[in-house]
């Protein structure tokens, strides 16, 4: 894998033709709970026209890979069970680096963290008085006070302790819910040992999903800069961000070096389409076709032009509407004047709607 830039980078071609594989999000980019997100399926669809490989890489660790690849296909994205990456076929992965095959590992998590350790050839505990090798924890709905307290027995007699992912928190239609990474604290406040995580952010389910799908120029794709794009950092791939999920055009333009994507686009039709970047002019302008931006005064504020207009862009107006081209070069200018040392917060951007062109 070839490290990425800490800018925005360009390619004259459709993305899919470039990168042979994609590894992608799946809540945000492909579909929302039970609902598809727009423009998902023909996304998918013309990237594996142009010869891109698909792999579906996911922090949920409860859900066998079938059953995420069956209702992928339920929503219009023909997917095989072999294109899913979870979090618990991660861990499971970092395990057997490291432990003799047939090893026992207590799982605590649902039914996918289980297939996973046994299609790796692991032995599955049920209890600390088995002296299980290794602790791996996974999200389900059902883990409670005994599952962790059995956790936390056998690590603190010894056994090793990977986490499927450290989310704190889990997306539901009522808000947001306790995550594994809550419930993985409560057993490290027990036992003082903090577990490798194998999710993203960490880069681990991102090298493992590159080699499954037999890909050499693996490119990153999410809606989440803290994991997603962070994650795609760490592990020192490409990130095309989507705006179809949790962090939104404003967020990007905040965008910690971390967690800086590569590619800006408004869905997964952006995998389809050449992706020019923003170039510094003499007269302190990022310009991107027929966008510019730059930052400018002692208490930063934006300027805007597109074509021989130039604005003022007032946080305290409504949501800037704006152009894909127009989102890059205010990117750009931002991370520029943040990487020099001006320091930026949501009170100097304004809330941004990017409309791509059709």
């Amino acid at each position: 894998m070839t490290a990425a830039t800490e800018g925005l980078l360009e390619s004259r071609q459709p993305l899919a033709s470039v990168y042979d594989v994609a590894l992608m999000d799946l809540d945000g980019v492909c579909y929302r709970g039970s609902e598809p997100v727009d423009h998902a399926d023909e996304g998918v669809a013309g990237a594996r026209a142009l010869g891109q490989r698909m792999m579906f890489v996911t922090n949920n660790a409860a859900r066998e890979p079938q059953t995420v690849a069956d209702q992928l296909t339920s929503l219009g994205i023909p997917t095989l069970a072999d294109e899913i990456m979870t979090s618990s076929q991660a861990a499971a992965a970092i395990l057997a680096a490291e432990l003799p095959q047939g090893s026992l590992v207590l799982p605590v998590g649902g039914a996918g963290l289980r297939a996973a350790l046994l299609e790796r050839g692991f032995r599955l505990a049920e209890s600390a008085a088995e002296r299980p090798a290794a602790v791996v924890q996974g999200f389900a709905p059902d883990v409670g006070w005994r599952e962790l307290s059995e956790a936390a027995f056998a690590i603190s007699a010894g056994a090793r302790f990977v986490a499927t992912n450290l989310d704190a928190t889990l997306p539901t239609e009522r808000g947001m819910a306790v995550g594994n990474g809550s419930l993985v604290a409560a057993v490290t406040n027990a036992t003082g040992v903090v577990p490798v995580s194998a999710g993203k952010p960490q880069p681990e389910i991102f090298r493992q999903a590159t080699a499954k799908a037999g890909g050499t120029r693996p490119l990153a794709v999410g809606d989440r800069l803290n994991t997603d794009l962070a994650g795609a950092r760490a592990a020192g791939i490409p990130g095309l961000h989507v705006l179809t999920g949790v962090s939104d055009a404003r967020d990007v333009v905040l965008a910690a070096p971390e967690e800086r994507p590569s590619y800006l686009a408004v869905d997964l039709r952006g995998l389809n389409e050449p992706h020019p970047a923003p170039s510094l002019a003499a007269d302190g302008w990022w310009r991107c076709g027929s966008a510019a931006a730059r930052v400018v005064g002692p208490r930063p504020t934006f300027e805007l032009r597109v074509g021989s207009r130039t604005v003022d862009l007032d946080v305290d107006d409504a949501p800037v509407a704006v152009s894909l081209d127009s989102w890059r070069c205010l990117t750009a200018a931002a991370w520029s004047a943040v990487d020099a040392g001006t320091v930026l917060t949501g009170e100097q951007v304004p809330v941004l709607e990017v409309v791509a062109p059709r």
